[in-house]
């Protein structure tokens, strides 16, 4: 049988720095903060009563920015 060797203990790892903070949300993670099914969230972005960035090359992909969503929950609550 093979002996084993101790091994030394890993180095701790480094601090992580912080990670940036979020401006904007995919359709999946917006519905998700907004409490919408990804359907409503589409329908309105298309009304236009809630704000998003097209993005790519042919503009497939949409982000929904933070404040886009806090504008739509004023405009609603009030």
């Amino acid at each position: 049988m093979p002996k084993l060797r101790s091994q030394k203990p890993a180095p701790p790892a480094p601090p992580l720095t912080p990670p940036l903070p979020r401006r904007g949300y995919s359709v999946a993670e917006a519905a998700q903060i907004m409490g919408i099914g990804q359907t409503n969230l589409r329908v309105l972005i298309r009304e236009k009563r809630l704000k998003a960035v097209r993005t790519g090359e042919k503009g497939h992909g949409i982000v929904v920015p933070l404040t886009a969503i806090d504008e739509y929950f004023q405009r609603e609550a009030g």
